[in-house]
């Protein structure tokens, strides 16, 4: 398991080094990719972020896709972040690193982890706000992607993420 204030993280925060002629935003966009590159794929700069203890399928990043680009966040819109090996404090680095819009915990194990990482409850089948972001969050998400009915359950659950560009009160 990576901790956030373990060895292996400092070992490798020590060989990073930024200049700060560029955005600040970027830098840390760039250094969050650097020290937690091997965790995440995906967008680099994804306005989502999917949270799961496994890899997800090419199905489920798929279907993600399609969902995030009716939602009005474009194509190819998501950082995948696979959660297994990383502690809450871990998890919620790059998170924050890459700052996006929204979030989605793909299985139980995520959401719980996520759910120590905020310090809040991040209850399945559910919205909540997580530091300003809209976060779902599922038992299962690559199940229902089975049956046409249990893909409608996903699409609810996810039609609650905000539309991009739509303004929260």
């Amino acid at each position: 398991m990576i901790r956030l204030y373990g060895e292996r993280v400092s070992r490798a925060r020590a060989g990073v080094k930024k200049t700060m002629s560029g955005n600040k935003y970027e830098v840390a966009l760039d250094e969050t990719w650097e020290l937690f590159g091997q965790y995440m794929s995906g967008a680099h700069a994804g306005l989502c972020c999917a949270i799961s203890s496994e890899p997800l399928s090419e199905a489920a990043e798929t279907a993600l896709d399609s969902s995030l680009a009716a939602l009005g966040y474009g194509r190819e819109a998501c950082t995948y972040i696979v959660s297994a090996d990383l502690d809450p404090q871990a998890l919620f680095v790059p998170i924050e690193g890459l700052d996006p819009i929204c979030i989605v915990a793909a299985d139980g194990k995520s959401a719980a982890l996520l759910g120590q990482a905020y310090h809040l409850a991040v209850p399945p089948g559910k919205a909540t706000r997580l530091l300003g972001r809209t976060a779902v969050s599922f038992l299962d998400f690559e199940s229902l992607l089975k049956t046409p009915q249990d893909k409608q359950i996903a699409w609810a659950l996810l039609k609650k993420l905000p539309k991009f560009g739509e303004k929260r009160g």
